[in-house]
C-alpha cells in the first residue's frame, strides 16, 4: 500500500499579517540593508531637483546619502521621511520668473 502525502498550498499574499511581509532594515551579518531604490526615494523626497543621473550621483556621494538612509532606517524615520510631500520648489521659480 502506498502512502500519498499532500502539500499544503502557500498562503496567498492578502493572507499574511502585515508584520509577516515586513522586511527587517538589519541583514544577517548586523548591518543595515541600503540599496539604489532606498537611495532614489530619499533623494525623491528630500531633494527632487538632484533627480537627473549626473546631480543623483554626485548629491548620494557629496552628501552621503547612505549614511543618512542607515541611521533613518535604524531610528525608524526611513518611511516618514520617503512618504512625506514635496516641496513645490517650481513655484519659487515661476514666482522670481514673474516678478
Amino acid at each position: 500500500m502506498k502512502k500519498t502525502t499532500t502539500r499544503r498550498k502557500p498562503k496567498p499574499p492578502a493572507a499574511y499579517f502585515s508584520y509577516q511581509l515586513r522586511q527587517p532594515a538589519i541583514d544577517l551579518f548586523g548591518e543595515i540593508a541600503v540599496i539604489e531604490e532606498d537611495l532614489y526615494d530619499w533623494v525623491a523626497s528630500v531633494a527632487p531637483l538632484h533627480l537627473s543621473p549626473r546631480a543623483f550621483a554626485n548629491y548620494v556621494r557629496g552628501y552621503d546619502v547612505a549614511a543618512k538612509v542607515r541611521h533613518a532606517k535604524l531610528h525608524d524615520l526611513f518611511d516618514a521621511i520617503k512618504d512625506r510631500p514635496s516641496r513645490p520648489w517650481h513655484a519659487r521659480l515661476a514666482m522670481h520668473a514673474i516678478m
